[in-house]
């Protein structure tokens, strides 16, 4: 296989396994003991930190002009998502990032939890991945298991960005994903 297709089939196992760890509750009394009866608690957002892997909540702001949400995984890698939405309700969204074991590869998506599609309409979005070499996969999709049309968004490996194309992108997203490499790997002789 060349180097481009072992990466893609990597990512799209790394987005199958993330879909599923992102979607699931990571505690379970097993790991923190007695749970106090009014956990989780209701004024705070789920978080969720360990070695190579973070996911957090958060309300995507709403109004004019462009928006950014930002967060970083270690001193290396930064995953950005730069966003416009004119109008409409906020919406709890769910970023989650990880590293591979190896330390070699970065993985960043940003997404509306759960089975449900997002009700907001986009202007416009970007999706970068900061502090990396190489993009080697990235998707948006409309729906949350549906990707947009290829038309609707591009993804610029030299830039490391997922990002919706200008007039041509209708407004609606629900989870974008990318997956990176730290360094080129070094090939067997």
């Amino acid at each position: 296989k060349t180097q481009n297709s072992k990466m893609a089939s990597v990512g799209r196992s790394l987005f199958v396994f993330l879909c599923l760890l992102s979607s699931e509750v990571f505690v379970t009394p097993e790991i923190l003991g007695e749970l106090p009866d009014d956990w989780p608690p209701k004024d705070e957002k789920f978080k969720f930190e360990a070695d190579g892997l973070y996911s957090e909540d958060f309300d995507l702001e709403i109004g004019k002009g462009l928006k950014t949400f930002e967060r970083q995984l270690d001193d290396v890698f930064t995953c950005r998502l730069a966003y416009e939405i004119p109008k409409g309700e906020t919406e709890e969204w769910r970023v989650t990032m990880s590293q591979s074991p190896d330390k070699t590869a970065y993985s960043c998506i940003i997404e509306r939890p759960g089975p449900t599609s997002s009700e907001l309409n986009f202007k416009q979005f970007k999706l970068s991945m900061i502090g990396v070499k190489e993009m080697g996969y990235g998707e948006a999709y409309g729906d949350p298991s549906k990707a947009l049309p290829e038309e609707e968004y591009s993804v610029d490996k030299s830039k490391m960005e997922v990002a919706s194309l200008p007039g041509k992108f209708k407004g609606h997203v629900s989870r974008l994903f990318a997956v990176a490499l730290l360094h080129h790997p070094h090939e067997e002789l």
